[in-house]
């Protein structure tokens, strides 16, 4: 994913990449129902990755995210360049991009019996964001 930092005092309001790694930590209890095929397990990591897959990596991988504040907004040439473009409504930090990973991933574990516990966004191998469930309680 590619980003840039509208108003950011350094090299980083220049548009740039990172090759994001995303860590997905749930809690609940484990399925006890002998014969069942999911005996044992909280989810199906099957299951738990289409999800997050479909809610988070499909929709920001190789894509360019920018401010919406920013006077990139709107422009037709970064739209004809840009295949998938994406304004968000923030300064899309690694610090912000967590927070809509984490409201994102909680409207679709909503029907679940699990919780989502943490979630790290690794921005370079040395530089992430972290959030916590028990940050909000």
């Amino acid at each position: 994913m590619a980003h840039a930092l509208y108003g950011h005092d350094g090299l980083c309001k220049n548009i740039h990449g990172h090759t994001y790694h995303l860590h997905v930590t749930l809690i609940g209890e484990p399925i006890c129902k002998r014969g069942d095929p999911k005996d044992g397990m909280i989810v199906d990591f099957k299951d738990f990755k289409e999800i997050v897959k479909e809610h988070v990596v499909d929709v920001f991988d190789h894509a360019l995210v920018l401010n919406k504040k920013s006077p990139h907004a709107g422009l037709s040439t970064l739209q004809a360049a840009f295949e998938k473009l994406i304004y968000v409504p923030f300064q899309p930090s690694c610090e912000n991009l967590i927070i809509e990973f984490k409201n994102r991933l909680l409207n679709a574990f909503e029907n679940h019996n699990f919780i989502l516990k943490s979630i790290k966004l690794y921005e370079t191998p040395t530089s992430y964001s972290e959030w916590f469930l028990d940050d909000n309680l």
